[in-house]
């Protein structure tokens, strides 16, 4: 398997960019809004978009990466936990990708949403069998609120920032350059 370091550094400033994200984003918005951007795991979503270009091993890098990014960032004790949920999501991902071939919005919607909703559930368990206080939950809010407003926000998050990642990466151009070779064997 050939190594891309234009592709690997491009996901590494990804997952930095959405590491900082998740970390700053909450202080500097207002007040209205900085509630809601609170759910928005940014890692998550970089980590599900890698996984979505059907290369399973870089998925579950990146998941790894970017759980010891947001637990080296959260000071949480549990070290390790996010890393496994990041995993787990790409995994997840892949799989879905593996089954359907098409790749269009609603086989990304899937994607997020079984990723988001696997994510939070890893956390959830961890946190409890360790005895450990899930920071998404802190402020008084429910399980059920905490998954159903986690799983909007990602979904809609993640429309808007998979256009953005899909300029970056050029997904556009390598499409188009699939299709040219696909014509060309044709003929």
């Amino acid at each position: 398997m050939e190594i891309d370091n234009r592709k690997t550094l491009t996901i590494l400033g990804c997952l930095l960019v959405a590491g900082f994200l998740q970390t700053t984003l909450v202080h500097v918005a207002p007040d209205w809004l900085a509630r809601w951007l609170g759910y928005i795991d940014w890692l998550m979503l970089v980590t599900v978009y890698i996984a979505l270009q059907r290369n399973p091993l870089q998925g579950m890098l990146t998941g790894a990466v970017a759980g010891a990014i947001h637990d080296a960032q959260s000071g949480m004790p549990a070290f390790g936990v996010a890393g496994l949920a990041y995993v787990a999501a790409a995994y997840v991902t892949y799989s879905i990708t593996a089954l359907v071939v098409v790749d269009n919005l609603l086989v990304r919607y899937i994607a997020v949403a079984a990723s988001s909703l696997l994510n939070t559930s890893i956390r959830l368990v961890f946190y409890a069998l360790l005895g450990l206080s899930l920071p998404v939950l802190a402020g008084g809010k429910t399980i059920t609120a905490n998954f159903v407003f986690t799983l909007l926000i990602h979904l809609i998050a993640s429309t808007l920032l998979y256009i953005l990642l899909d300029r970056i990466f050029l997904k556009g151009d390598d499409l188009r350059r699939r299709r040219t070779l696909a014509r060309r064997r044709r003929l």
